[in-house]
């Protein structure tokens, strides 16, 4: 690893946990112009340099926070709390960073629409189907109506939290589209 740091790697540490150069430079026991000039491109002794890379480290600046965090405002300290208590407490969880769990997070919002909107074409298709009276039908909409109710409250749940989960969950919602258009087809 270089032992150099860049004033835009310095720069993004800060701004990872929303903190001023100034607040970043009391929580880090530095001198408060000394972040301002290795943001401008002053290189940092190797000593600084280290502590700075370090506070990439969201245990680290959780104890940096705890020692030191009274010398920032109220306001400063609570915005970067939340967002390394929340890396910490992600890490030490499930070995995730907040990247991987806006991820997941976010495949699975993707998942409940599509669930969602499945279960709105059941219906629909349902009701088309007792318009005219094929009975064998309704029953299976309702069979797949059934199941989708099932799993679509488990998607958003911690235990689906795992992207090989969510791919299966996304094969059943795939299947259950695929067998609705084969219906459609055959009743066509």
């Amino acid at each position: 690893m270089s032992e150099d740091i860049t004033p835009q790697q310095i720069k993004e540490i800060r701004q990872r946990y929303g903190l001023s150069q100034q607040a970043f430079a009391r929580v880090l026991g530095l001198g408060e112009a000394s972040i301002v000039r290795y943001e401008n491109g002053q290189k940092p002794s190797r000593a600084n340099a280290n502590l700075i890379r370090a506070a990439a480290i969201p245990s680290f600046m959780a104890d940096c926070l705890k020692r030191d965090g009274h010398l920032i405002t109220d306001d400063q300290r609570a915005g970067a709390e939340r967002i390394v208590y929340a890396d910490v407490t992600f890490k030490e969880d499930g070995d995730m960073d907040i990247n991987e769990v806006y991820t997941l997070t976010l495949k699975q919002e993707v998942l409940n629409e599509k669930a969602a909107d499945i279960m709105a074409e059941l219906f629909r298709a349902k009701r088309a189907a007792e318009r005219v009276g094929d009975s064998g039908l309704v029953m299976m909409y309702e069979d797949m109506a059934i199941q989708l109710a099932l799993l679509k409250p488990t998607i958003a749940t911690e235990a689906n939290m795992d992207m090989q989960r969510l791919c299966a969950i996304d094969g059943q919602l795939d299947c259950m589209r695929e067998i609705y258009h084969q219906t459609l087809k055959r009743a066509a």
